[in-house]
């Protein structure tokens, strides 16, 4: 008859059989995985990719998790504000605004039997705020709409080609993604039956010092004054007025 101490022995033995011996091949064993998320702007989802392995975990706030990997080298992907999938870009369907998407991917070592790594979020669209003023005599309704060659984003938050046009909401703001630089960005300022006026808004935000390739991307803010004669392009830190030929 076993005493309460063979038990426990036996249970004991039982969970070691469980998990990796240390007689065994320790490659075959998993990586603890300890994953600490930093300044986390929302719900996120975090997806561990490894050849055939996949595995999706949510987090809602600053946290830290371990989690269970292959060891080797994975693919760390993390997101939050847009739905996305692991091994799939986001893109963006026209008509539609980007997400207010923020990414992280990363290739992380986990030949050890554990291993920790931090992970920070990067935002990657820029939300455009317009203050138009159009000239004395413009018929209603009229409203603004951004078009552009990005379609979409990777994991790494590249630029996707494809077709991007949105039009401005009644509070005049759009949700622009990153852009390629050397890609054109139109801003057009529409009546139902034509398009009044095209600006060249990439151009003129390149020209203000606005750094389409920064981890974070800024929000713009952007007064129009609009002429017969010229432009005038204003926002806190720059302005620009620009001639231009133009019958209204």
């Amino acid at each position: 008859m076993f005493s309460k101490y063979s038990f426990i022995t036996l249970f004991l033995l039982g969970l070691s059989l469980l998990s990796c011996s240390v007689k065994e091949n320790r490659d075959l064993c998993p990586c603890a995985l300890r994953i600490e998320l930093n300044a986390v702007p929302g719900p996120v989802s975090l997806w561990v990719v490894a050849g055939d392995f996949e595995a999706c975990y949510r987090a809602r706030k600053d946290t830290v998790m371990v989690v269970q990997v292959p060891k080797g080298k994975i693919r760390l992907q993390a997101v939050s504000g847009a739905d996305m999938e692991a091994r799939k870009n986001l893109r963006i369907p026209v008509g539609f605004e980007c997400p207010p998407v923020y990414l992280h991917s990363s290739l992380v070592d986990t030949g050890q039997d554990s291993t920790s790594v931090s992970v920070s979020l990067n935002k990657h669209f820029c939300t455009l705020s317009l203050d138009f003023d159009g000239p004395p005599g413009w018929g209603e309704p009229y409203w603004a709409e951004v078009r552009g060659n990005v379609g979409g984003l990777s994991w790494e938050g590249t630029p996707e080609d494809g077709t991007f046009s949105c039009r401005l909401d009644a509070g005049l703001s759009v949700r622009l993604p990153r852009q390629d630089p050397e890609e054109e960005l139109w801003l057009d300022i529409t009546m139902p039956d034509r398009v009044v006026r095209s600006f060249a808004l990439g151009s003129y935000m390149l020209q203000a010092g606005y750094d389409w390739r920064a981890p974070d991307l800024d929000d713009m803010p952007l007064e129009i004054r609009l002429s017969v004669t010229e432009i005038l392009l204003q926002s806190k830190m720059w302005s620009q007025v620009v001639p231009i030929n133009m019958d209204i």
